[in-house]
C-alpha cells in the first residue's frame, strides 16, 4: 500500500465522519452532565413523600445516598428511605432500614426515633389474640429497649401507648388459650395457664373471671380422681324401662 492510498483513505474517512456522523463525533467530547445537588436531590424526595409518591421517594433517596455518600443530606436519606417503606406498608424492609441506620449511626440523635419506629414496624404485623404472638412480643422488645436507652426521650411516651397495647394483647392471648383448654376439659392445662395470667398480667381486667375458672378446674379434676363405688357405672334396675 503506498503513502498516497493511505492518505486517501484517512480523508476519505474524515469525509465520512464530517457528513453522517457528525453528532457522534460531538458526542465523544461532550461534557459529561453534572449531578443534582444534594440538597435538590433531599428537597425531591421530601415532595414525593408528601404526594405519597412512595417508590419514587426511596429511589431519590437512594440516589442522593450514592452519588453524595459524605454530605450530610446522604444521613437524612437514609432514615427517609425507611420512613418511605413504613408508610407504604413495607413494614419489614422500614425494620430493616431503621435498623441499618441504627447500626451505621449508632450516636446520632435520630437513632431514638429508629428503635420507636422498629417497635411500630412490629407492632402493625402483629396478629390477632387466637394467632402467633411473635410481632407483639418483638414489638414489646423494641420498646422497652427505646426506654431503658433513652428514658427521658420524647418518644417514650408515643411507646408507652403501644407498649400497653401489646401487653393488654398477649393477655388476652394467655386467657384465650386457657378457655380453649377449659372447653376441651383439658384441666390442668388450663389451671396452668390461668395461673400464668394472673401472675405475669396483674391488672388484666378478665382476672376475676381467670380465678373462678382455676376454682371450677380444680373441682372438676378433684372429682375425677374420686373413687367411684363398685356399682356406679350401673343402671339402677328400678329405672330400667322393661
Amino acid at each position: 500500500m503506498t503513502r498516497k492510498t493511505v492518505v486517501q483513505g484517512l480523508l476519505a474517512l474524515v469525509l465520512m465522519l464530517a457528513f453522517s456522523g457528525c453528532g457522534t463525533v460531538k458526542g465523544w467530547f461532550k461534557s459529561k452532565k453534572p449531578d443534582m445537588p444534594p440538597e435538590v436531590l433531599a428537597q425531591e424526595g421530601i415532595k414525593d413523600l408528601k404526594k405519597k409518591k412512595y417508590i419514587d421517594a426511596i429511589e431519590t433517596f437512594e440516589k442522593l445516598r450514592d452519588r453524595h455518600p459524605y454530605s450530610e443530606h446522604a444521613v437524612l436519606a437514609q432514615i427517609k428511605v425507611a420512613d418511605a417503606y413504613f408508610y407504604n406498608k413495607k413494614y419489614e424492609e422500614a425494620y430493616q432500614a431503621y435498623r441499618e441506620f441504627e447500626k451505621l449511626h449508632p450516636t446520632n440523635k435520630a437513632v431514638p426515633y429508629c428503635i420507636y419506629r422498629e417497635g411500630l414496624c412490629c407492632y402493625r404485623q402483629r396478629s390477632t389474640i387466637d394467632r402467633d404472638q411473635t410481632y407483639t412480643r418483638r414489638a414489646i422488645e423494641e420498646f422497652k429497649r427505646l426506654k431503658q436507652k433513652f428514658p427521658e426521650n420524647e418518644y417514650v411516651s408515643r411507646a408507652d401507648k403501644y407498649l400497653a397495647l401489646c401487653l393488654k394483647d398477649l393477655a388476652e392471648h394467655e386467657f384465650y388459650v386457657a378457655e380453649f383448654y377449659y372447653r376441651t376439659k383439658r384441666y390442668q392445662a388450663a389451671i396452668d395457664r390461668y395461673q400464668s395470667l394472673l401472675q405475669e398480667y396483674p391488672e388484666f381486667p378478665k382476672n376475676a373471671e381467670a380465678k373462678g375458672r382455676i376454682t371450677e378446674c380444680q373441682e372438676l379434676l378433684a372429682a375425677q380422681d374420686k373413687p367411684k363405688g363398685i356399682l356406679s357405672g350401673l343402671t339402677s334396675i328400678f329405672d330400667a324401662k322393661w
